[in-house]
């Protein structure tokens, strides 16, 4: 993949940690320039420090203003966008006796309403560049897991939108594609950032393990290796497509 976006510009949403730093540098490596956003400082400038080529935002995809800086921050800065990798989110476990409103609307805004702003927003430089948005979903949101209703639902949603946007963003030059990762090893799987007890998160894991049949948590980098094979020239006749990275937990 070395070169395969030698004078491209990407994007990556949640680029601080997980797999959205692991995107970033493999995209990095192969030439584009990228810029990461997210909402801390300190994950996102130590991200930007795996190379040269990463640049950093901080901005909170959940607020539309902050979509539409993050935009203005690319025009100006490179002038153009090839790559949209819309990979920011979150995951916190709920029963539906506490799925109130407020975790709806968090889940919601983050990995729903955030990502169609800010691709909304984007569709006239991809447009321009014939680029392509590539969604970051879950192996989940065709498989629900109990207690965690709410962040299916959101990335089903993800799901229903990357399809619907390959077809009408066809005649436009522009691929949308999903990647579905299963249980990867990132900041994304600690108690705190479920929002469950650290005992509950020590019962959860081999449960979750259970079901993989490579017995194994996958890395951020075998993720970022597929977002970055559908995001190149490679995949240039692929969109609508799901692609699933999950050691043989399928969608």
């Amino acid at each position: 993949m070395k070169a395969a976006f030698e004078k491209q510009v990407a994007l990556v949403t949640g680029g601080g940690t997980g797999i959205g730093a692991a995107i970033a540098k493999q995209l990095a490596e192969a030439g584009a320039k990228v810029l990461i956003t997210g909402r801390s400082d300190h994950t996102l400038k130590s991200s930007a420090t795996a190379h040269p080529n990463i640049a950093w935002l901080a901005a909170d995809i959940a607020k539309p203003g902050d979509c539409a800086r993050t935009i203005d921050e690319v025009k100006s800065r490179y002038g153009r966008l090839d790559v949209l990798v819309n990979n920011a989110g979150i995951l916190e476990v709920a029963p539906l006796s506490d799925a109130g409103a407020e975790h709806v609307r968090r889940t919601f805004d983050i990995n729903v309403v955030g990502l169609i702003e800010l691709t909304r927003l984007a569709l006239p430089l991809l447009k321009a560049s014939k680029g392509n948005v590539v969604n970051l979903a879950t192996v989940i949101a065709d498989q629900p897991f109990a207690n965690m209703s709410v962040y299916c639902a959101s990335k089903a949603a993800v799901l229903a939108l990357t399809r619907a946007w390959a077809q009408e963003l066809a005649a436009d030059g522009i691929r949308v594609n999903a990647v579905s990762p299963g249980p990867i090893e990132t900041p994304m799987f600690t108690a705190e950032k479920l929002k469950i007890s650290p005992a509950a998160l020590d019962q959860m894991a081999p449960q979750v393990l259970s079901l993989v049949p490579s017995k194994r948590f996958g890395k951020p980098d075998e993720v970022a290796q597929v977002v970055s094979f559908i995001a190149s020239g490679a995949a240039s006749y692929v969109s609508g497509a799901q692609y699933t990275v999950g050691g043989g937990l399928e969608a």
